[in-house]
């Protein structure tokens, strides 16, 4: 292994994550993979292309730190750009099933070849709009779980994902991570979430919030980590 490689393994290990020396390998190929993409279509900021390893990839995979996937789930990753999270999850849990879902059709026409040179078959890129494909078969409730960045306010996050969430009612069960036994959308916010999710409570009824805040061993190792993770889930 190389001093990444050496990091992120130590990294998951000490957050009871049991993760692969191949498993270590394909995320680096992955890496060097969105690096020689992004020469050619913006896939992340140029400016975080030497942040990679920790800023997307560990950080994507620290969802797992928090949230126990179960084998078998079918993962939603609502705006996927790069794959972060799906592709660094989908090369953790193999048991899962991921679609890759992104309005842009060059995002997804690299995350597709990437996937294909990963030989990651339990992933599916997919190009559309949430706010189509949500409503339509075999994407309205049918997936365990959705997973995504900020990649808007969560008002408009719940609105595009909890149709794709099958409709289970139930809890989640919380221990040392986790446990997403009903159908959960989950995504990463900042630290100043507090208006965001007022107005979504205000706005969704129905649907209930966590906040788990994304510390774990480690943590302090990432530069201004201030984030959290938000669990959405049908009251």
């Amino acid at each position: 292994m190389n001093d990444e490689e050496l990091w992120l393994y130590t990294l998951c290990r000490k957050n009871n994550i049991y993760i692969t020396d191949i498993q270590i390998r394909c995320l680096y190929s992955f890496k060097t993979l969105l690096l020689d993409w992004n020469k050619k279509i913006n896939l992340i900021s140029r400016k975080d292309e030497e942040n990679v390893w920790k800023g997307h990839i560990a950080l994507s995979l620290s969802m797992s730190f928090k949230i126990d996937f179960r084998s078998g789930m079918k993962i939603l990753d609502l705006g996927t750009g790069g794959g972060f999270p799906g592709i660094p999850l989908s090369i953790l849990l193999p048991d899962c099933t991921f679609t890759l879902l992104d309005s842009t059709q060059k995002k997804i026409a690299c995350v597709q070849s990437m996937t294909e040179s990963l030989q990651l078959k339990n992933v599916k890129p997919l190009w559309g709009r949430a706010e189509e494909l949500n409503q339509k078969t075999p994407f309205h409730h049918s997936f365990d779980a959705v997973v995504m960045r900020s990649v808007s306010n969560l008002s408009n996050l719940v609105e595009w994902g909890t149709p794709f969430l099958k409709q289970i009612k139930g809890e989640n069960i919380v221990g040392e991570r986790l446990s997403i036994l009903t159908p959960s959308l989950i995504t990463f916010k900042g630290a100043e979430i507090g208006g965001e999710e007022k107005t979504a409570k205000n706005k969704f009824h129905s649907i209930g919030f966590q906040s788990i805040p994304l510390i774990f061993s480690g943590s302090e190792e990432f530069d201004n980590l201030d984030k959290q993770l938000i669990i959405a889930t049908l009251k």
